[in-house]
Formats: structure tokens, C-alpha cells, sequence
């Protein structure tokens, strides 16, 4: 008689994946993972208004890419659309979390524009200049002669 010995079963990603979302200090991807998954359930034109969406003290943060997306999500109707999604979403996943959420705040992406207007920036070219300024005159008009020679000092500079 053969002894056959145990093989070990080989994993794919999805069962990894899940393997350490249960374990407890895994418990911020679990969430992340499941408000992306909200987040697709979301119609595509208030999608594209979110940039962020977390959850932290059972409060949904939603975080808007623009001040016209805040003014949109920040409405009463739409407030009252999410709540309703949460609470179907809470239904189809009971695991999510999203049971226990208790309200929605919406806030804006904010970004700095203003630079520093003592620093001087070098704008470094977006090509490599390949010509020498190395080619023949041959313009009889003086004034397009000149200008050609103006051309090619500025490529020779370059």
C-alpha cells in the first residue's frame, strides 16, 4: 500500500484576500473594500462628483473632487437617496457596517493654487532640439535674409 501524503491546498487570491480581511487588525481594508463597493452602487453621475469615501464614528464622509459636487450631495433630496442605499446596501451585505451608520457628511477636496511668487521656475523643454542652425541663405529680399539670420541664432541658442 501507498501512503499518500497531504497536499496542501493552493489559494487563490480572493480566498487570501478574504482570509485577512477577517482577522481584526485587517478591519480598515475590510471597510475601504466595501465602500468601493458602495460606491459603484452609486449612479454614475453622482460618482463622478465623489473623489473619497470613508467611514469613521458611523458617520459616512463623503469627499467631493469639486465645490459644484458639494452643493449637489449636500442637497436634502440627495442626502435622503444615499441614507436610503446605505440601508439596502446594510440589507444585501449585513457584514458591511453600513448598518450602523448613522449620518452623512459631505466635505469639499480643498487645494492650494497659490505658489510662492519670489521662486523662479525653469520650464524645461518639452523636446530636444535637433537642428544646428547649420543650412544656406539663399533669400535675395534683404528683410527675409535678415530674418532668417534672426531664425537661426535663435536656434543656435536654443
Amino acid at each position: 500500500m501507498i501512503k499518500i501524503q497531504n497536499q496542501k491546498m493552493i489559494k487563490n487570491v480572493s480566498a487570501i484576500v478574504n482570509d485577512l480581511m477577517s482577522k481584526s487588525h485587517y478591519k480598515p481594508l475590510k471597510t475601504l473594500f466595501f465602500c468601493k463597493d458602495f460606491l459603484n452602487s452609486l449612479p454614475p453621475t453622482k460618482q463622478r462628483l465623489i473623489a473619497r469615501i470613508y467611514i469613521k464614528n458611523d458617520i459616512l464622509n463623503i469627499i467631493t473632487s469639486h465645490p459644484a459636487g458639494f452643493q449637489e450631495l449636500n442637497h436634502d433630496n440627495s442626502k435622503i437617496y444615499i441614507k436610503i442605499l446605505i440601508k439596502k446596501y446594510a440589507q444585501v451585505y449585513p457584514l458591511s457596517g453600513f448598518s450602523n451608520i448613522k449620518d452623512i457628511k459631505v466635505f469639499t477636496q480643498r487645494y492650494n493654487y497659490a505658489q510662492n511668487k519670489n521662486e523662479n521656475f525653469i520650464s524645461k523643454k518639452p523636446y530636444i532640439e535637433l537642428s544646428f542652425g547649420r543650412f544656406k541663405n539663399t533669400f535675395e529680399n534683404k528683410v527675409l535674409a535678415n530674418k532668417f539670420e534672426e531664425l537661426r541664432q535663435i536656434i543656435k541658442n536654443a
